[in-house]
């Protein structure tokens, strides 16, 4: 066998190396912490935003305003179950989103959940159909900068920092919120949650 291997055994034997694990483990968890907690600072909480806009696709959407609160509760009475709805704000120039984009995707397929996203600064329609084309995204899409608001969904969200994530119930209130990379499980566990 090996010195090195040898050494490793014995190393992974003592209780000192154990004890610094967990130490550089919990440093590191506290520091993402930290700056998940940063970036998630001016995220909205509480009654969600009213969304009244045109998708890339010409497609209005109407949500979390008086009448689609109607709407929902007669779904809702007249269902067994309701649809949660994830926002989901995104760039096509941000790196991160390229990681969470193919979850949130993923997320999208899935015919409990509505998901809608809004893309900050992304260009035209055509350039960000061109790019959801590539990647085989099918999430609708609001294109921000086409938008007749004087302050930005963007703004009134407060996602300043991409990706941003919000999920949002059946009586339009923000349960969940989250800034940069999250996985497809995750944001379906959320969204199950907020079914409750």
């Amino acid at each position: 066998m090996p010195s090195w291997l040898l050494n490793l055994k014995y190393t992974l034997k003592t209780k000192r190396f154990w004890l610094t694990s967990l130490r550089d483990i919990i440093v590191i968890a506290v520091v993402l912490f930290a700056i998940a907690s940063y970036l998630q600072r001016d995220m909205q909480t509480g009654v969600a935003t009213p969304i009244n806009a045109y998708t890339i696709a010409n497609k209005p959407i109407s949500l979390f305003t008086s009448a689609s609160i109607n709407a929902q509760q007669h779904i809702r009475e007249n269902s067994p179950q309701h649809k949660p709805t994830l926002v989901y704000f995104w760039g096509t120039w941000c790196p991160v989103c390229k990681v969470t984009s193919p979850m949130v995707n993923s997320v999208s397929l899935n015919p409990d959940y509505q998901v809608v996203s809004i893309a900050v600064a992304s260009g035209t329609d055509a350039d960000i159909n061109t790019f959801m084309q590539q990647h085989h995204y099918h999430f609708d899409v609001i294109n921000q900068q086409n938008q007749p608001q004087t302050i930005s969904l963007s703004q009134q969200w407060g996602a300043m920092a991409l990706p941003a994530i919000y999920i949002v119930d059946a009586e339009n209130n923000i349960r969940f919120v989250t800034s940069g990379v999250t996985s497809s499980w995750g944001m379906s566990l959320r969204l199950w949650l907020a079914t409750w």
